[in-house]
């Protein structure tokens, strides 16, 4: 597994691509607010949302409440990048452009990114409204659109019909040769199956050819859950080792941390309670990683209970 180089090239077309934003905002800000939208999939598909939000928000403190004439979309596109610092004026005018736009989007990754950002808040008949509409789009909107179908929480469709929609989306994806696409839709049809063994590995595999580090460690813990559930002890470990080597290389906290709590408790079912309680008391000591405490310390109550039976 080799994250690094590819990771650290990807950040410096990021940098460079802010850096043209912000020069653009110096003297055009219809050129940045395009540059903005264009970049979009490009941040989104190598985990870049940190960068894109920052041009986002450069550009829209300068537009303000204003839409440039003739670039609603891109506009729509800048507030979904800021929306978590986005003043709600800009919020409620991205949300009219939602509603009065007709036909599919310009962009084709527009109804994927305001569904995966808006959709959640919104009701379930709009967006499936949105939905409709952009079936009209090409073939990488059209996988997007059975993507957003079948996503956890986006729409009310039932469990077998939001695994149709995912298996479409997959299928579609595949045949575009996107991995991106099929990254999405293999993390999503994980939650509604039976058995996600194969299908987490699958994602594993995406994440780390797109080199997406923070999905990787994510993924490696789901993984290294399953395999302790399944008894596979020893996969298990590994996995959790690798995430945790991801998490420190990267600096990744949460990751660090859930890869300790699952070296722990493999640890503890393989009988070796002082390195389970090693793993958990570093878990413990590192700071503003409230859920991790919670959980280290449900671990750590197991284990005592393990070490009084034994």
């Amino acid at each position: 597994m080799n994250l690094g180089g590819s990771d650290d090239l990807h950040s410096l077309e990021a940098e460079q691509v802010v850096r043209a934003i912000e020069r653009a905002c110096e003297s055009d800000l219809r050129t940045a607010l395009r540059l903005v939208a264009r970049y979009s999939a490009y941040w989104w598909s190598r985990g870049l949302q940190d960068e894109a939000a920052a041009a986002a928000e450069r550009v829209l403190s300068m537009l303000g409440r204003t839409v440039p004439v003739g670039l609603d979309e891109e506009y729509l596109l800048a507030v979904i990048h800021g929306a978590a610092s986005a003043e709600q004026e800009q919020v409620e005018l991205a949300q009219q452009i939602v509603l009065t736009t007709t036909g599919p989007f310009r962009y084709s990754v527009t109804v994927l990114l305001w569904s995966l950002v808006f959709g959640p808040f919104e009701p379930a008949e709009v967006v499936e409204e949105v939905l409709e509409r952009n079936e009209a789009g090409d073939a990488w909107t059209r996988a997007a659109v059975e993507l957003c179908r079948g996503y956890p929480g986006l729409t009310s469709a039932a469990p077998a019909d939001a695994a149709d929609a995912l298996r479409t989306a997959l299928g579609r994806f595949r045949m575009l040769e996107d991995r991106w696409g099929m990254f999405l839709a293999v993390t999503a049809l994980r939650y509604v199956v039976d058995e996600p063994l194969d299908l987490t590995t699958e994602a594993l595999e995406l994440a780390e050819e797109l080199c997406l580090a923070e999905e990787t460690g994510i993924l490696l813990c789901e993984r290294g859950d399953q395999y302790r559930a399944l008894g596979k002890l020893e996969d298990a470990h590994n996995d959790y080792l690798q995430a945790l080597s991801i998490g420190e290389a990267a600096e990744l906290p949460e990751t660090v941390a859930a890869a300790r709590i699952g070296l722990a408790r493999t640890a503890r079912g393989s009988g070796k309670h002082s390195t389970a309680r090693l793993h958990l008391s570093v878990v413990l000591a590192l700071p503003d990683l409230e859920d991790a405490h919670f959980e280290a310390l449900h671990e750590l109550s197991a284990l005592n209970a393990s070490e009084a039976s034994a």
